[in-house]
């Protein structure tokens, strides 16, 4: 045997090797029971396998697929300061023309109605110029890079989520698209992609100030004109929100004016049209007589009123009586509570605070979802320590030592996670949040605040679940359409080519390998469509045996030797093989740059299947024939 020869074998045996090497994990996985795959994460060994192993995708294994978009609006609203009643009515009616207009631009709408209304928005956004011009353009630029910084934070939030490979790319100029494969609670998965994550500290407002806002919107309610001036209501304040109430349930439509059929958030609707009232205050205090007092814990709203109560907060009227400084939010969940007849209610909080937060999360510097320690005063329950930078310390610093014994709210996402009083100054810009249901809860907290907040708001666009059930279906339907291709191609070629049939077979076989290898090696992802490539790569594999048979028997019936007719048949078939998978080449390369999802998972194997097919399908190939005829193991050529 030559030289050539030998050193052709210790390349196809070092392949060999490797493919073997490389798909070893793949197949042990497959092989574990579920046992046995929760006693090697157990023992920290299941993580490390499953980074070795050909990873599925979406469609082949179940997840979610989410096409989020960026709420422009509300990232507009939320980069305005100083905002006034003018304000709210200048951008409650950008709202309104921009929802009976969706396909046109929000930011033309908002630059029409600014000069329409006179409204000089350097007011509302300093430090973004002076003409109006100027501030739309640096607001356009904001929501453009608002989507990469989405991006980036999504990308933080998944990783520390712990799902492998995941799809997180950018789709125009607001839209994002996520894919997680393997997720199975879809729920969490959802809440922790789509939270904003905006983490604020605000005071709350004193009593007088909460009982005011009470009486201003009663008096809207009943059609009066408010009194502007903040009045002596300790009185007023015992009878409104009285701790034992003549509960009644009646009509929204007929104490209010409010049916399901006008909600604006029909995820607040109610199964019934129904709320339960205090019978004596109702008359004179309608909006009150939905409220209760929760002695210590604050105002509370029964939760069956949560609709009407968000219904009153939402009006346009309500909020233009309100103090602009003043913000009124709800508690992230519902309280349980007994009430004096020992009936369990469902409660919300309502919470006062200031509007300008004394902190944000810009200054977290690091978060740890755990369980507080027996020695602590929350022993035993879910929390998450916060720590903050220099700056973030002695802004927490002051705003307690100045505050102490007033309340503050720890709002996440425009809800309170808790309202504790201020015992003593703060030093060391460390924090505790409490109030979670489990350590899960806690854990989800601890990587958003981690991962940062959203500059704005995502909305889902586009939501699609496959279940675990349908992506093995699609994995035994994808295995049968291979086989059943392999199949037929073994049948035409043994049939035809006969002996040489069984070395194409042989090479083809090899060239599946070493695409699944790659794919494992290179941490890719296996799709459906990546199955459509493999089975593409298989006929293009035998495009490429039939011409170089083809000219191999050319070369014979010229009355050449077997050794001859084989060499000149592999020479004379390289040049157009070369042509025609160079340009598959080249356009898979294109799809896997340019192409997303589906198309993305097509071209890589594609790219690989054409690559492999040269290795497989001509030079070892090549390497068992030369062999054959250099040893003279046939002396007649049967092709």
């Amino acid at each position: 045997m030559s030289r050539k020869l030998i050193f052709n074998y210790v390349i196809i045996g070092l392949l060999l090797i490797w493919a073997v090497y490389e798909l070893v994990p793949t197949v042990r996985f497959e092989q574990l029971t579920q046992t046995e795959k929760e006693n090697l994460k157990k023992e920290g060994k299941l993580s490390n396998l499953k980074s070795k192993i050909i990873k599925k995708g979406l469609d082949l294994q179940g997840g979610m697929h989410l096409v989020l978009e960026v709420n422009v609006p509300k990232l507009v609203d939320g980069l305005a300061k100083n905002k006034s009643i003018s304000y709210y009515d200048f951008i409650e009616k950008v709202n309104k023309k921009h929802k009976e207009n969706i396909d046109e631009d929000f930011f033309n709408i908002f630059l029409q109605e600014a000069n329409n209304s006179g409204i000089r928005l350097a007011r509302y956004y300093m430090d973004r110029g002076h003409q109006n011009e100027d501030i739309v353009k640096s607001l356009q630029k904001e929501a453009r890079e608002s989507v990469t910084r989405a991006l980036e934070v999504i990308r933080n939030r998944v990783d520390q989520f712990g799902v492998s490979e995941p799809t997180i790319q950018r789709q125009g100029n607001k839209r994002i698209i996520v894919e997680l494969a393997g997720v199975t609670d879809v729920e969490r998965a959802r809440n922790l992609i789509q939270s904003t994550a905006l983490l604020e500290f605000k005071l709350l407002k004193d009593a007088t100030i909460a009982q005011d806002a009470i009486n201003r919107i009663d008096q809207v309610i009943r059609k009066e004109k408010p009194n502007t001036n903040l009045t002596d209501t300790t009185t007023q304040n015992e009878k409104i929100l009285e701790k034992s109430s003549e509960d009644k349930a009646v009509s929204l439509e007929d104490i209010f004016g409010i049916t399901e059929t006008n909600a604006t958030d029909k995820s607040d609707s109610l199964q019934d049209s129904s709320v339960t009232v205090d019978g004596n205050i109702v008359a004179k205090r309608p909006f009150s007589s939905l409220l209760r007092n929760l002695g210590r814990i604050g105002t509370g709203v029964p939760a069956e009123n949560v609709f009407a109560v968000k219904k009153i907060l939402n009006m346009k009227e309500v909020k233009k009586v309100l103090p602009a400084d003043l913000e009124i939010l709800w508690s992230n969940k519902s309280e349980i509570l007994t009430t004096q007849s020992g009936e369990a209610k469902e409660f919300y909080v309502l919470y006062f605070v200031e509007r300008e937060p004394g902190l944000t999360g810009q200054h977290v510097t690091d978060a740890k979802g755990t369980i507080a320690s027996m020695n602590s005063n929350n022993a035993g329950q879910s929390i998450v320590n916060v720590n903050m930078d220099s700056k973030g310390a002695k802004i927490w610093s002051r705003l307690t030592g100045a505050n102490i014994g007033k309340r503050v709210a720890i709002v996440l996402d425009n809800k309170v996670q808790m309202a504790p009083n201020i015992k003593s100054k703060i030093p060391g810009g460390r924090t505790v949040i409490e109030g979670l249901s489990n350590l899960e809860e806690a854990k989800d907290m601890e990587i958003v605040l981690k991962a940062g907040a959203l500059p704005a708001p995502l909305n889902i666009i586009e939501e699609r679940t496959i279940g675990a059930s349908l992506g093995a279906d699609s994995i035994r339907k994808g295995t049968m359409s291979v086989l059943i291709g392999l199949s037929i191609i073994i049948i035409f070629i043994v049939f035809y080519y006969k002996g040489s049939g069984l070395i194409a077979f042989f090479t083809l076989v090899l060239n599946i390998v070493f695409v699944l290898s790659i794919l494992a090696f290179l941490g890719a992802t296996l799709t459906l469509p990546g199955i459509a490539g493999l089975v593409l790569t298989m006929g293009m594999s035998v495009d490429a045996n039939v011409l170089i048979f083809e000219r191999i028997r050319e070369e014979y019936k010229k009355g050449k030797t077997v050794r001859s007719a084989v060499e000149n048949g592999y020479n004379r078939a390289f040049i157009t093989i070369l042509d025609a998978n160079l340009t598959t080449l080249i356009t898979a390369l294109v799809l896997w740059q340019f192409g997303t999802g589906p198309i993305k998972g097509f071209a890589v194997v594609l790219f690989w299947g054409i690559i492999f097919n040269f290795v497989s399908g001509y030079f070892i190939s090549k390497t068992i024939f030369t062999t054959i005829t250099t040893r003279k193991i046939i002396k007649k050529l049967s092709i």
